[in-house]
């Protein structure tokens, strides 16, 4: 059997939570004896080209699209769609398994679809929410946890507050005149221009709930790693008997953990993600400035990805000696760094799938403090094993930092209660169980 991963990105060039995931299960999957290849755009190239990583065939095709509105809304096809087609005819894998769709020219919908028509069987695990949820965040307007029903007049009021149009007035005069426009049938994204887009917005929800039907039609089986978006996913109308449920895990082996900490009183905080917006580290330097830095410190570890926000949150901590920018960490070195911490912090401001840092923080035998969006809560039990956090609220979280920096005994009672992590050889084995099942009926 041979499977065939494909997925923005890679190892070594890219070290996030999808390319790890799928690394750690090719791994495991070579153990069991099944062929991998991993397949990714070479993104702004014109040149198809393979390497290896750990004896993990990557092959890069050549992308060289520019990346259109028209594209991006799904009215233009990306110029490496036919090579990506070819090369999956090339290596004739058993199952072609997405683990990554977006609109533009990387992996979207259709290269799905062309997969299945060519008589491949597909798979497609869900690691974001953005394909049930324009914004990502799955709060509606902000301010209260969302269902995840895509409807068409709320989900397009939601998206214009998450654009700034928060004023209650404005927001429902847009919603109703785009809602208007929608009922006539009349798309103004054809006009090429911001105005024309916005008042779109309808049917680019419609088109979400299309997609998400189109790639339920198309895929042989859905994994999900989280029961509160397997849930999601049932609501808007996605088949039962095509959603498995497979959860997060660590891969074997974390090495030896030094959990030795500085012994200056401080509670000793790390965030361990990319350095943006969505990850919410404003949200924690924010925290930092209402608590005396003598109490508290701060490590911030990942990669730099939007140099703007960056830029901003280096001037939030200018003159704060207690936060400290300690650039990439090494996967192999994850949980033994986390383990030097009191307690891992994770201000999300989107939903998290299911966020490994947490596991790997659990492997540690650290605590998590983190925003109350569904995949955090699914993790963490509130005051047991760790804390949650309202959502995009500073002042909460500096309250619940001023809380643990007061009362040390919390957080040793929420070490006693931490979950052992799920292994990642497990989540091969049941990969491969729905593989070969797939392949025997």
């Amino acid at each position: 059997m041979k499977i065939a991963f494909c997925l923005h990105h890679f190892l070594p060039q890219t070290v996030a939570g999808t390319e790890v995931y799928v690394l750690n299960l090719c791994r495991e999957l070579k153990k069991l004896g099944t062929e991998v290849v991993v397949i990714i755009p070479n993104l702004g190239c014109n040149e198809t080209n393979e390497y290896f990583y750990e004896e993990i065939k990557v092959i890069r095709y050549a992308e060289n699209s520019v990346e259109s509105r028209q594209m991006i809304l799904g009215q233009q096809m990306p110029d490496g769609l036919p090579l990506f087609i070819h090369i999956l005819e090339k290596e004739t894998p058993s199952i072609v398994h997405f683990h990554e769709l977006a609109p533009g020219r990387a992996f979207n919908i259709n290269h799905l679809v062309a997969a299945k028509e060519r008589g491949f069987r597909v798979f497609m695990t869900f690691h974001m929410p953005h394909l049930t949820c324009t914004t990502g965040s799955l709060f509606y307007k902000g301010a209260f946890a969302c269902d995840g029903l895509i409807r068409i007049d709320k989900c397009t009021s939601c998206a214009y507050h998450s654009r700034g149009i928060t004023s209650n007035l404005l927001n429902t005069v847009l919603t109703k005149t785009a809602g208007l426009l929608y009922g006539m049938g009349i798309n103004t994204s054809k006009m090429n221009n911001g105005p024309g887009t916005a008042l779109a917005y309808p049917f680019l929800i419609d088109q979400l709930k299309k997609n998400l039907s189109l790639l339920s039609d198309s895929c042989d089986k859905i994994i999900v790693l989280a029961h509160w978006y397997r849930k999601i996913l049932e609501i808007n109308e996605v088949p039962e008997s095509k959603l498995i449920y497979i959860q997060q895990g660590l891969p074997e082996g974390g090495g030896s953990i030094n959990s030795s900490k500085n012994n200056d009183g401080r509670l000793k905080i790390i965030f361990v993600g990319r350095i943006s917006e969505f990850k919410g580290v404003h949200l924690l330097i924010e925290a930092l400035t209402q608590i005396a830095p003598e109490n508290i410190s701060l490590d911030i570890y990942g990669p730099e990805t939007d140099e703007n926000y960056v830029t901003r949150c280096k001037h939030m901590a200018d003159g704060m000696e207690n936060i400290h920018w300690k650039g990439m960490l090494a996967s192999d070195n994850r949980v033994d760094t986390l383990a030097g911490y009191d307690i891992l912090c994770l201000p999300s401001t989107f939903s998290e799938m299911s966020p490994l840092v947490i596991q790997e923080a659990y492997e540690a035998g650290i605590p998590v403090l983190a925003s109350n969006v569904y995949g955090n809560k699914e993790q963490i039990a509130d005051n047991e094993n760790g804390w949650l956090f309202r959502f995009k609220d500073s002042n909460d979280l500096a309250s619940k930092l001023r809380y643990l920096v007061e009362n040390p005994s919390a957080v040793l009672k929420a070490k006693s209660c931490l979950p052992m992590p799920t292994r990642f050889d497990g989540i091969a084995t049941m990969h491969l169980n729905v593989y070969n099942n797939l392949e025997s009926n």
